[in-house]
């Protein structure tokens, strides 16, 4: 059945022999919607929409719209759904006006609107808003409008300052003022001027809302101070005016043949009279002074005639308080205050025992000592006592020394000091000093040639080519017989020193030798005598003679002999590189030799 269906329609199509529905055909209809948009801004102002049949053609009339030109008719064929737009001109702009508040922009007035023919200049002037003011007065202009615009007028909020003066001794008011100031204005607020009482001072204030500034008025009041004596005579008066709340000291004056009152402290609270009443009294007055003449206190005391009254001295610290006085009559007592000198010493005594040459020692903190111990005023005994205390005193062993050779005679004399004191000292350039102590920047020396100590400004002196004090031990030698046979039975050299500089001289030194006795060797002074010793130095050449200066014998209760030879600083410094030997008397005539060896080959065990 299908099959024939579809060959049937095929041949009626072929041969246009069928039309398929006999009917007339429907109409078709389309929309066409007319969309009005602002020609200048696009907005899209209204639509429209209208249902036409497809092929046919119709005329348009466009609607009117407020504010804008109205557009020809036109006609449009309709084909399918369309959308027609139509531009049209706007005749009038809206214009908005707002009225806010500067601080927080806020809306203070409702807006106004106004149209304004398009091309036009519109003007505007701000209106008047309670609790505001415009903060400008001037007229606003839209000029040529095109648009819709908004016109913004500001405005400042106003508060109220008020201005209240107090007066502090009643709590009331004195008056208030006020006035309208706009939020965030500082205003400077002059308070006035009222009798009686104390003008406050000036005030800024900042304002963002209603706001009381108070100025309290402290009270004026006159104080009246009557100086009266005991017998009724009146003696003066003067006036004063005190602030509320303040303390004036009624201080009294001296009348002779009236004892003078202690003064009066009085806070006021109303006006008021003082009165100081002077006793018909004999005056005693008093002054605390220091030994050099510094006034440490004064005052004065009164005594009824036929009285005795007693001064009683006050403690003032550093000094020693002195003792009490009687008086019967008018007077002036000077009471005198030693410096309180209690364990003065401590100090000096601590920098003495601090070193083993406590003579020079002695000497050369003789000029510190008596800064302190006779000073007169508390600040130079606490300085001298300052100056001694951070002293320290470095042993130098009494080191040779010299002027160095840039040395300048006033250099010498102006780097010198005994204690707080300048010195006057002997251009000595020449002279050797022996350096005893150092302390700071500062040598004690003693010069050699005039025997006159000093503290030196150290680097005036130099120890190049003074060799005082410079000392070397060593141990090494042989002790052989008068035929040069090794001799151990009566004991062995113990050491050997060579000493630089004696007494200052820097040309002499010292040689000790010093042999330790066996223990098991008889005591026998007939056979055995350290005596006759020569000193005998090998320099290449002659032999060197030198003899002892020390005759010692071998006696039972000495374990140890020292041979003391003195000789010239050349001659000491060979032993340091020439080999050298001593011969002493054993017996009545025996010699025995005491060999040394030279220092560069000994063994220096100690230099100092």
């Amino acid at each position: 059945m299908r099959k024939t269906m579809v060959l049937t329609l095929l041949a009626a199509t072929s041969f246009g022999l069928v039309t398929v529905g006999q009917a007339h055909a429907a109409t078709t209809s389309y929309t066409t919607t007319f969309k009005y948009v602002d020609a200048t801004t696009n907005k899209t102002l209204k639509t429209v929409k209208t249902t036409g049949s497809k092929n046919k053609t119709y005329t348009y009339k466009p609607v009117a719209i407020k504010y804008y030109a109205t557009p020809a008719k036109l006609s449009y064929k309709v084909t399918k759904a369309s959308t027609i737009t139509l531009k049209v001109k706007a005749t009038y702009r809206k214009a908005t006006v707002k009225y806010v508040d500067r601080y927080n922009n806020a809306t203070i007035k409702t807006a106004t609107t106004k149209m304004v023919p398009v091309g036009k200049t519109a003007s505007f002037t701000p209106v008047s808003v309670s609790g505001y003011q415009v903060t400008s007065t001037a007229t606003k202009k839209l000029a040529n409008v095109k648009l819709d615009s908004t016109v913004t007028f500001t405005y400042d909020k106003l508060f109220k300052l008020t201005q209240n003066m107090v007066a502090m001794d009643t709590k009331k008011s004195l008056g208030t003022s006020s006035q309208t100031v706009k939020r965030g204005q500082t205003v400077t607020l002059t308070p006035k001027s009222v009798a009686n009482y104390v003008t406050p001072a000036v005030q800024k204030v900042q304002v963002n809302k209603d706001t009381t500034a108070t100025f309290n008025y402290q009270r004026l009041y006159n104080v009246t101070i009557n100086s009266v004596g005991s017998d009724g005579v009146k003696l003066g008066s003067v006036k004063q005016t005190v602030q509320q709340g303040q303390t004036v000291t009624a201080m009294p004056k001296n009348y002779a043949g009236y004892a003078t009152p202690i003064s009066q402290k009085v806070a006021p609270n109303k006006d008021m009279t003082v009165t100081l009443t002077y006793p018909k009294f004999y005056t005693v007055n008093v002054v605390e002074k220091a030994a050099d003449g510094t006034v440490l206190a004064t005052h004065s005391m009164q005594g009824q005639a036929g009285q005795s009254v007693k001064v009683t001295p006050a403690a003032h610290s550093g000094y020693v308080t002195p003792d009490s006085q009687t008086v019967d009559k008018a007077d002036t007592v000077t009471l005198l205050y030693q410096v309180d000198q209690t364990n003065q010493d401590e100090a000096y005594d601590r920098l003495i025992a601090s070193v083993d040459n406590q003579d020079q020692a002695k000497a050369a903190l003789a000029a510190y000592k008596a800064d302190y111990s006779q000073a007169k005023s508390l600040s130079a005994y606490q300085a001298a006592q300052q100056t001694i205390s951070s002293m320290t005193l470095t042993d130098l062993d009494g080191q040779a020394m010299r002027v160095v050779d840039s040395y300048d005679s006033d250099d010498l004399i102006a780097g010198t000091e005994i204690g707080a004191t300048d010195a006057t000292m002997v251009d000595g350039v020449d002279d050797t000093y022996t350096a005893y102590f150092a302390a700071g920047d500062y040598f004690w020396v003693v010069n050699q040639t005039t025997k006159q100590g000093a503290w030196v400004k150290s680097d005036l002196l130099t120890t190049d080519d003074v060799r005082n004090g410079e000392k070397y031990t060593y141990e090494s030698s042989i002790h052989i017989d008068q035929q040069g046979t090794q001799v151990s039975n009566l004991g062995h050299l113990a050491s050997y020193d060579v000493q630089f500089g004696i007494d200052g001289d820097p040309d002499e030194a010292i040689v000790k030798v010093v042999f330790a006795r066996n223990a098991t060797t008889q005591s026998d002074s007939s056979k055995v005598i350290m005596q006759d010793g020569e000193f005998y130095i090998n320099d290449n050449g002659p032999l060197i003679g030198l003899e002892a200066d020390s005759d010692e014998k071998w006696t039972a209760d000495k374990s140890f002999y020292t041979l003391t030879f003195t000789m010239d600083a050349d001659n000491a410094r060979l032993l340091e590189t020439h080999t050298s030997f001593i011969t002493y008397g054993i017996g009545t005539d025996a010699t025995s030799f005491l060999e040394l060896t030279s220092g560069d080959a000994a063994n220096k065990i100690a230099a100092a």
